[in-house]
């Protein structure tokens, strides 16, 4: 295969990288899987996992704050304090996105309200220094929908929602709005019927691919650590439902990745 993959979203920062990230890095070239997007879940880690961007250059971060990770009790000077730090280090090298943000209803629901706060936050960031944000959203798509349909009309922000599980109409409202759609290896899974329905339905030049490792290992290696090298499992998947041929599905879902994250395209 000569086109090369990118893994838009991986945790490469995390404990179950950090004896054998070299070994991770290699088995990725050897499945062709040339770039990766590590995701940032708490700035107060953010040094840690930009620290891997200026060691690796195929590597890029993005810097923000996981809805599962937003605190229960803050004022409004945290939200201040948020905003400042997610502009400073959206202005750094290698940093090319907000997220991920968003909104988690399936782990911290009662904790909804102060959700909402740090994503509209992210947004604002997001849409003044003109960088993609980085949806997650889970069991919280009428108020997904309600801030993306706000915030792309009234501020144009743009972005894509990552591992993307939910059903037609938060995709048919994230296209309308511009938004990508990242697929994981949950499409891969044997029970995944619906979810590879969307797969069909959102148009390939609108697709990222992704493995959200550690996480969420593809079939046939469900069960295990998750790492870069398999989102090629994830990419042959797409192929399969879209009819087309591996390799044009590595061509279409990086040139996507640049063409949404477009300052990483002056680092290669």
């Amino acid at each position: 295969m000569k086109n090369k993959i990118v893994d838009s979203h991986c945790h490469l920062d995390f404990n179950d990288f950090k004896d054998d990230i070299q070994s991770v890095l290699k088995n990725a070239r050897i499945n062709n899987v040339e770039y990766m997007l590590s995701i940032s879940v708490d700035l107060d880690k953010f040094e840690k996992i930009h620290k891997l961007t200026k060691t690796f250059n195929n590597i890029w971060c993005s810097t923000g704050v996981h809805p599962n990770n937003v605190p229960r009790n803050f004022g409004d000077d945290e939200l201040k304090i948020l905003k400042k730090k997610l502009e400073l280090n959206s202005s750094k090298k290698k940093v090319i996105g907000i997220g991920e943000t968003g909104l988690d209803y399936f782990r911290n629901f009662e904790n909804k309200n102060n959700q909402m706060d740090y994503f509209e936050t992210h947004l604002e960031v997001a849409s003044k220094e003109k960088i993609p944000l980085i949806v997650h959203t889970r069991e919280a798509d009428d108020d997904t929908i309600f801030f993306l349909d706000k915030f792309v009309q009234t501020k144009k922000t743009k972005g894509l929602i990552h591992c993307f599980s939910s059903d037609k109409k938060l995709a048919k409202c994230a296209l309308e709005n511009g938004f990508y759609i990242s697929f994981s290896g949950i499409i891969t899974f044997n029970k995944s019927h619906e979810l590879r329905k969307i797969v069909n339905y959102v148009p390939l030049d609108r697709i990222l691919v992704e493995t959200d490792s550690p996480y969420l290992s593809p079939v046939p290696f469900r069960g295990k650590r998750n790492e870069p090298a398999h989102t090629l499992f994830t990419l042959k998947k797409i192929a399969e439902i879209k009819g087309i041929e591996t390799e044009k599905a590595a061509e279409v879902t990086s040139n996507n990745f640049f063409k949404l994250f477009s300052k990483a395209k002056h680092d290669i």
